[in-house]
């Protein structure tokens, strides 16, 4: 018998998990690869798991309480609000995410549709589709280089996007982001500003990319819409439910903002008759952001990393709750017999 066993949620029960099994080559690790088709299947699947990694569903309060021997639970994204963090926390399971997986490929596809909506490119190819050579008609188009970005969400992706637009582009670029420490600000030559509404008034181009949880959800809604410029554009690259849908679609009816460009919604798949994609002035995208031939592999060593780390008793790079420390201390059949970690965040 191994020493660990390690439970993989994954499509594909054929799954030969090479980067998994690479990662973890120097651990005695047994890897089972389940396909649950229910809440009871993905319970008895992570009964006698020691670490749990997920790609999709079954993330839920239920499944985490069943896996008492667990110690790690990683997904193979940047966003985990499909997993109970506080059942984490009470079962002192270490979550982890792969961070910085796809910081290139999100923030290259909030660039691309803030230039995109700057430029009109897909309002321009629609109109000449259908034989419109009115050039006035995508007027007026700003230098976005006398444009002000905003960026709501400052981790590895904000920072990206301020690297990019900002030093590439030349906009001057806000950021709101109550935990972010001011030497990271200062090192990205950014301006800080400490009121949503705030951001929301100065920028010309606001972006979110923050992850969904408690506190974000619909952080972006009737009030910050209406305290944008009517010439502003909204972009979303993180998770729909960041935003208020029904008060976007309103804000864009009533034109309180000139166009959005969107990645993600509320409901995925986003349901064909959702006006936001009826609306000429809004692009989007099949939450695509983070999608590349890099990120696929990517995803699956960085997941593979941060599992490693907690077998061998060390805190995580990605860990993502740490108030499951105290818990940890308390938790007997923890890391070490004694619920002791290594390099534990302050």
């Amino acid at each position: 018998m191994a020493e660990f066993k390690i439970v993989v949620f994954s499509e594909d029960p054929a799954d030969p998990l090479h980067h998994e099994r690479s990662e973890m080559a120097d651990l005695d690790v047994e890897f089972s690869v389940e396909k649950p088709s229910s809440e009871g299947e993905a319970i008895e699947a992570v009964k006698d798991a020691d670490a749990i990694m997920i790609r999709g569903a079954w993330g839920t309060e239920q499944v985490i309480r069943s896996a008492s021997k667990a110690k790690v639970l990683a997904v193979y994204s940047h966003g985990f609000n499909n997993i109970d963090v506080d059942a984490c926390n009470e079962m002192g399971i270490i979550l982890t995410n792969s961070a910085a997986m796809c910081a290139e490929e999100v923030s290259n596809q909030a660039v691309t549709m803030c230039l995109a909506l700057n430029r009109q490119i897909v309002q321009s190819t629609n109109q000449l589709r259908i034989g419109n050579w009115d050039r006035k008609h995508f007027e007026p188009i700003e230098p976005i280089d006398e444009q002000t970005l905003g960026i709501i969400g400052f981790g590895n992706i904000g920072r990206q996007i301020a690297r990019k637009l900002g030093s590439g582009w030349r906009m001057d670029t806000l950021v709101y982001d109550p935990y972010i420490p001011p030497w990271i600000i200062k090192e990205a030559g950014v301006t800080q500003v400490f009121g949503i509404n705030e951001i929301c008034r100065k920028s010309d181009y606001l972006v979110t990319i923050v992850p969904l949880n408690k506190e974000t959800f619909h952080m972006i809604g009737k009030d910050q819409f209406k305290n944008m410029k009517t010439s502003s554009f909204f972009v979303n690259v993180c998770r729909g439910s960041v935003v208020d849908e029904e008060a976007l679609i309103d804000a864009l009816n009533q034109n309180e903002i000139r166009g959005a460009g969107l990645d993600v919604f509320e409901q995925e798949p986003v349901d064909p008759s959702n006006p936001l994609l009826q609306m000429e002035n809004v692009i989007t995208a099949p939450h695509i952001a983070g999608s590349s031939t890099r990120a696929a592999w990517l995803s699956r060593q960085r997941a593979s990393q941060q599992v490693r780390s907690v077998l061998i008793g060390e805190w995580p790079m990605a860990g993502q709750n740490p108030e499951v420390i105290n818990k940890l201390d308390r938790k007997k059949q923890a890391i070490g017999g004694a619920g002791k970690l290594t390099g534990t965040p302050e």
